[in-house]
């Protein structure tokens, strides 16, 4: 049994290292191995993105494909064969072009509309694309071509009556088909055409179907009945996406370690079992990732190293359980077993709720914030595997291997009378209301901290230009500077008098915000701080332009986000708990998180952006965890003590307690080391989600069971007073 046990060890520390090894070939070496690279965003990597949105209100779905394949055609003439096209929404198509130098070139050169034009030997146009109704692929019916792959052409009104007139005078000779300055072909005029329907039969060799689709599909781009405007832009430079890919490398394996020897000192080996299984769960991440060619952003960066936190949180609640069972008398592989067994719901329902926050994120977030809810979903996926199945497997090999002292697999063991009762019992219920109170000073403080700006004209938030519109800059300055000095630049250059410039991530980068501006401003801005600081280069500014309708688009999806998500868990609750009281007592928790998060952005005047949404549901995800393990002991101890409601509820989070701050503080070890390694972007990100940790923690311990027990006071007084009459019976 011993060298069975052994093995399986040393083949899950082979496999784990495999993998390993399997990781970092597929971040940086495509050539040894078939998984491909993983494919960095553009603010780990630099470059630039834009959002192109129609200039007419409904366009059909094959119009906006059309629009899709001529960007995606003109990336490519251009050589930016790693740029990427896709629509969002009915009407918008975002560009992402990464490592490009010069984004307002790119951005005019791409977005313009396609130009179709028919032209003779001269280079005289005959008609344009705008009187071509219709492009189609399809087979040759003729009796000289018959079934050939050809290309319909079917034209308006007038640009049938041009065609014939121009295949009228140029009978034998052929006509040049244009997009832009590019000829895209050149059939020869056989006949005089008349109808208002011509086909290009693709000369000698004859067209593909694929040449005939792209074709067709060209110069119906070309006939596009609309223009593509730029709704946003946001362009991040190349020293700047560096900066932020090594600083979050280095801070996710640090917070990594920080909680591998947490796990180590205190649940001894089976935190060495745990953090074996982490690892192999972080390496198993990169490969997805590559594998399933997933773009790694900063969000989801963020969201891999959170992930990380739920795959620890699933292993506390097991080492709780185990050493709870051990505290019963059970022997070890018992105890193993039963830990396991009574473990399994609370994790389920962790790791379901917070999928579902992963979903609505996903359903109604764009770009990065959607590679945020990829890599959280993946991620508690994979973590669930992690600590279901491979943490299992490594213990029972190390008990196979000897160590059965229980004092090996975690601190020093309650008795069981203890683990029914414990002796240290939180009071919840009873001081209820000064909990609540704390709750209501911050609450207050943030609607006051609101107020005051807004009447001094800076708004109740501090508003990025996602969430207001607007032109904005940050700027890696590498040395101290005066905001005054720059705010006066671009007075000079914008003639905006009162643009808000601040230092961000310490002295040497420059925050600045203003209204909108157009490309050319842009470029003479950058111009000018450049030659006042003449060691800067274009490399070293980031910047964001995006207009008020997406703005606000982007404000309706974070408040339908949060809805959406705190419906499906209120539903999914009272279903798992059987309990209404329990759904409502976790959504009214959710909302104090939310409105506590709200506090904080407040307060703190953290920049209010895309990231908000993200940082929200992480929050609420992290407390509905905690409170669910709340719930599911509190469910257990109803069945099997006899104890007045308020006593039941104290010892049931009292019984928890380990469990939220173990895992909260192995977290906040990860969370706190993006911030002070991360970039500014990274600390806007991570110093609410610290400040929520706490407040997530502290909801869940000390107010979601009281208001479990608020909302059912009266029936807990009918409940109690049965208890107390049984008790006297039998006394």
């Amino acid at each position: 049994m011993k060298s069975k046990g052994t093995l399986t060890f040393a083949l899950l520390c082979a496999v784990a290292l495999g993998l390993g090894i399997l990781s970092y070939f597929g971040i940086g070496a495509q050539q040894h191995l078939g998984i491909g690279n993983i494919s960095l965003g553009l603010d780990l990597r630099g470059g630039v993105t834009i959002l192109y949105e129609a200039d007419i209100p409904n366009p059909s779905a094959e119009d906006m494909n059309d629009a899709n394949n001529l960007l995606r055609r003109r990336l490519d003439e251009r050589n930016y064969t790693e740029a990427t096209t896709g629509r969002e929404g009915q009407r918008q198509i975002r560009v992402n072009i990464p490592g490009v130098e010069d984004p307002e070139r790119a951005v005019a050169e791409i977005g313009r509309t396609a130009l179709l034009t028919f032209r003779n030997e001269a280079g005289e146009i005959l008609l344009t694309g705008a009187e071509v109704a219709r492009a189609r692929t399809q087979v040759d019916a003729g009796q000289t071509g018959a079934g050939r792959i050809v290309v319909g052409l079917d034209f308006t009104a007038e640009g049938a009556r041009n065609f014939e007139q121009a295949t009228r005078e140029n009978l034998g000779r052929p006509i040049l088909i244009y997009m832009d300055d590019h000829m895209i072909s050149a059939p020869t005029v056989q006949s005089v055409i008349t109808g208002g329907s011509a086909q290009i039969d693709g000369g000698m060799m004859g067209f593909t179907r694929e040449e005939a689709d792209d074709l067709s599909n060209t110069i119906n781009a070309g006939a596009l009945p609309f223009g593509l405007t730029v709704v946003s832009m946001n362009s991040i430079g190349a020293q700047l996406g560096a900066d932020a890919l090594e600083t979050s490398i280095i801070a996710g394996i640090i917070g990594l370690v920080l909680m591998i020897v947490s796990l180590l000192i205190v649940y001894k080996i089976s935190g060495l079992a745990a953090s074996i299984a982490l690892i192999t769960y972080a390496f198993l991440m990169l490969i997805v990732i590559s594998g399933f060619g997933i773009t790694l952003t900063l969000p989801g960066m963020a969201g891999i190293i959170l992930s990380i936190g739920m795959a620890l949180d699933a292993n506390v609640i097991i080492f709780e359980r185990i050493r709870e069972e051990i505290a019963t008398g059970r022997t070890l592989r018992s105890a193993l077993k039963v830990g396991f067994k009574r473990a399994f719901p609370a994790v389920l329902d962790c790791n379901i709720t917070t999928l579902m926050a992963a979903g609505a994120l996903f359903w109604q977030g764009t770009g990065p914030i959607q590679g945020f809810a990829i890599t959280l979903g993946l991620g508690i996926i994979i973590s669930m595997f992690s600590a279901l199945v491979l943490t299992r497997i490594l213990i029972e090999s190390l008990v196979g291997m000897g160590l059965k002292n229980p004092k090996w697999f975690g601190a020093p063991v309650p008795s069981e009378e203890e683990n029914q009762k414990p002796a240290f019992q939180l009071k919840v219920i009873e001081w209820r209301k000064r909990y609540l109170i704390i709750s209501g000073v911050i609450l207050l403080a943030g609607v006051g901290s609101m107020l005051f700006n807004f009447s001094q004209g800076r708004g109740l938030f501090n508003l990025d230009v996602e969430f207001s519109g607007g032109t904005s800059f940050q700027i890696d300055m590498g040395q101290p500077f005066v905001n005054a000095d720059i705010a006066a630049i671009v007075y000079q250059i914008t003639g905006q008098p009162s643009p808000q410039v601040q230092s961000i991530g310490g002295d040497n980068q420059a925050m600045i915000r203003m209204h909108s501006i157009d490309g050319e401003t842009r470029t003479a801005l950058m111009d000018a701080i450049i030659a006042r600081w003449p060691h800067l280069t274009s490399e070293a500014f980031t910047y964001a332009d995006v207009s008020p309708t997406v703005s606000a688009d982007m404000q309706r999806a974070a408040v339908w986000a949060v809805i959406v998500a705190c419906v499906l868990m209120l539903i999914y609750i009272t279903y798992r708990f059987k309990d209404v009281r329990m759904g409502a007592s976790t959504v009214m928790t959710l909302l104090h998180d939310a409105l506590m998060t709200i506090a904080v952005f407040a307060i703190l005047r953290i920049p209010l952006n895309y990231a908000f949404i993200a940082v929200l549901l992480t929050i609420m995800g992290y407390s509905i965890n905690a409170t669910i393990v709340i719930f599911d002991r509190l469910r257990e101890n109803k069945g099997r003590m006899r104890v007045d409601s308020a006593t039941l509820v104290n010892i049931s989070v009292s019984q928890t307690l380990r469990r939220s701050i173990l895992t909260s503080a192995t977290t906040l070890l990860m969370v706190i080391s993006l911030f002070i390694l991360g970039v500014p972007t990274i600390r806007d990100f991570a110093l609410p989600i610290m400040i929520g940790l706490l407040f997530g923690t502290y909801s869940s311990v000390f107010l979601s069971g009281s208001f479990w027990y608020m909302l059912g006071k009266s029936s807990n007084e009918v409940a109690d007073k049965k208890i107390t009459k049984k008790a006297s019976v039998s006394i």
